[in-house]
């Protein structure tokens, strides 16, 4: 990683520091460079007596990979969105009420 140790002030961001030496040797600079440079933003916030030796090596190799001139990888296109579903086909319409039977009686019972 560095030649100077990690403070004890700095021990709650050093996992930063720890995985952007990872990508950065794993062929993700560009990744390495936005995790360190987030991981110098945190530890500035911490501001221990002890870190600024280990800052200025972490500032170091933020400055040799920005002079590598590092660029964001390429976006994959997305891929063209679903075609719409077709629309649903009408109901069927009800079947007709059937006719009711003619009555018989004159309507009064006698």
């Amino acid at each position: 990683m560095s030649d100077v140790p990690c403070p004890q002030s700095l021990l709650g961001v050093k996992t930063y520091f720890l995985r952007a030496d990872e990508l950065a040797k794993g062929g993700k600079p560009y990744v390495a460079h936005r995790l360190r440079k987030f991981g110098i933003e945190l530890a500035m916030k911490v501001k221990g007596p002890d870190a600024g030796p280990y800052l200025l090596r972490q500032f170091d190799l933020v400055d040799q990979e920005k002079a590598a001139n590092i660029k964001c990888p390429p976006r994959k296109p997305k891929p063209p969105p679903a075609p719409a579903p077709a629309p649903a086909p009408p109901p069927e319409p009800a079947p007709a009420p059937a006719p009711e039977a003619a009555s018989t009686g004159g309507g009064k019972d006698g």
